[in-house]
């Protein structure tokens, strides 16, 4: 079966009650798939088998139904009498907290940078993160979307991951809008996810897609209508970005789609296409870059937006974000990878930690500096933003003065934590 599998497993589509295994053989054959969730049985149950030819390749699909809710399922593949791994998968929780990571941007640039040296490092790291529902892709999964050797490398350095969690794609530039990005996922541009207390809305912002920008904001305008605790936002192209070739961000896509953010209640929007990390703070929602997934390095301008909060460069990585139950935060954790270079295994590292409040709907109050209106929509998030708001003059933005203070008196080195650089604004001495 080894000799016959080009890509795959891998699951998408997943919900509460169903999943869908995906696996690409070069030759016809016909696979089956056992699962349970708990240890393997002799009584496995055998789902309903779909294939889809492509090109020559052949697309098998393996719709499983009637699933619990919440529950790791365990399945392996059959060829014959052949066995393909043991993996598992989470179904998603009908209620209550989820933990989803958020990477992207793992194109590969041959023959200077590979998806073998960067991407497979991030991907084996994520695979290790325990209790990860899903895996959101912000984008440019691969050089060419069209090429079917670029889609080799991406499936094979992220085999691990893939094969145990669920993929979340958004459609990047380079992914080209090709058809065999939608055979792969079977996915439209725009989709849902929802599991537990989190709503995710997956926008096409490539300029293929510009003219529909209208009928995407009323889409999402009516996905976002479910009463649901946590509503967030994936895109491929920034919103708000600091790097040179992007100055501000991408402004026909703000104009057309912040206000359906401020107004739905959108607590953060991740976007990639800038390969760094970056974080933005917007009228009470938090701007994530986050494409450290492998491809090369980008820099931020020396002159940062006045929504800049904070950057780290020349990293690879991935963002966890966790919901609780009965809640006012989510929390996200913000890793740094270090490749193993062929010993040992690579190995992640924080270099933030953010506590997100529900979004805050500023008035229009001349009054207000508008960049502070940026500035102070949460309480008590990473040590730097709190810093930023005492010097701002604004302790009140954190949970009491008293205790910006004493965090201010046991702050870090905000130049270097863990040996990755953690940039900052240049923020003017004050006394306490």
């Amino acid at each position: 079966m080894q000799d016959v599998i080009r890509w795959g497993p891998y699951i998408t589509g997943t919900t509460s009650n169903h999943t869908n295994i995906h696996l690409w053989t070069s030759d016809p054959v016909l696979p089956t798939i056992q699962y349970a969730n708990d240890s393997f049985r002799s009584d496995l149950l055998q789902p309903h088998r779909t294939a889809f030819f492509t090109d020559g390749y052949i697309h098998h699909t393996f719709l499983l139904e009637n699933l619990a809710d919440a529950t790791r399922y365990e399945y392996r593949i059959w060829s014959g009498e052949t066995e393909y791994g043991i993996y598992h998968f989470l179904t998603y929780p009908c209620s209550g907290p989820v933990t989803f990571v958020v990477y992207g941007d793992t194109r590969d640039e041959l023959p200077r940078i590979s998806q073998e040296e960067r991407h497979r490092p991030v991907a084996d790291v994520i695979a290790a993160e325990p209790g990860v529902s899903l895996v959101v892709h912000t984008g440019d999964l691969v050089n060419n979307g069209e090429n079917m050797s670029d889609w080799d490398r991406f499936f094979a350095t992220g085999a691990v991951m893939f094969a145990n969690v669920t993929l979340v794609p958004v459609m990047g530039n380079h992914e080209r809008n090709s058809d065999l990005y939608f055979e792969i996922f079977r996915t439209s541009p725009n989709y849902t996810v929802e599991a537990g207390n989190i709503l995710i809305v997956v926008l096409d912002s490539n300029d293929w897609a510009w003219n529909d920008l209208p009928a995407q904001s009323a889409w999402m305008n009516e996905s976002f209508s479910r009463d649901v605790p946590w509503k967030f936002v994936v895109l491929h192209h920034p919103i708000y970005s600091s790097e040179e070739k992007h100055p501000g961000g991408f402004q026909n896509l703000r104009r057309e789609w912040e206000p359906v953010f401020r107004a739905c209640g959108v607590i953060a929007v991740f976007q990639s296409h800038v390969h760094v990390y970056e974080r933005d703070v917007a009228h009470g929602i938090t701007y994530i870059t986050e494409a450290r997934g492998g491809a090369p390095f980008y820099t931020l301008a020396e002159q940062k937006i006045p929504e800049y909060r904070v950057s780290s460069e020349n990293t690879l990585g991935y963002t966890v974000v966790r919901t609780e139950n009965n809640s006012d935060f989510v929390h996200m954790r913000v890793m740094a990878v270090s490749p193993a270079g062929g010993k040992g295994e690579s190995r992640a590292s924080i270099i933030e930690e953010i506590t997100l409040p529900e979004p805050v709907e500023w008035a229009d109050d001349d009054s207000v500096d508008k960049n502070q209106r940026s500035l102070f929509p949460a309480r008590l998030q990473t040590l730097q933003t709190c810093r930023d708001a005492l010097f701002a003059g604004s302790g009140e933005a954190c949970s009491g003065a008293e205790e910006c203070r004493n965090l201010i008196s046991s702050l870090f080195n905000p130049e270097e934590e863990d040996g990755h650089l953690l940039q900052t604004r240049d923020i003017p001495e004050r006394k306490l």
